[in-house]
């Protein structure tokens, strides 16, 4: 059962238990699906492994960043 750093609807990265030991079982735990995941800053596909300490962030397909112009 990996401890991860997750991200998801907050700004910070949160101290996670998961029983998920893959990017895909992550997203069906964490209900997740359409979402891109990041591991360490790097998208990740399904079969991704995840270990103790890896920083996931849940990033979704309709957000956009930055200002208005």
């Amino acid at each position: 059962m990996p401890k991860i750093f997750f991200c998801g609807e907050s700004a910070s990265f949160n101290e996670t238990d998961v029983n998920a030991t893959t990017v895909g079982e992550l997203r069906e735990e964490l209900s997740l699906e359409g979402d891109t995941i990041n591991v360490n800053r790097t998208i990740a596909n399904d079969d991704h492994g995840l270990r103790d300490d890896d920083r996931v962030a849940a990033v979704k397909s309709n957000k956009k960043g930055g200002n208005a112009k």
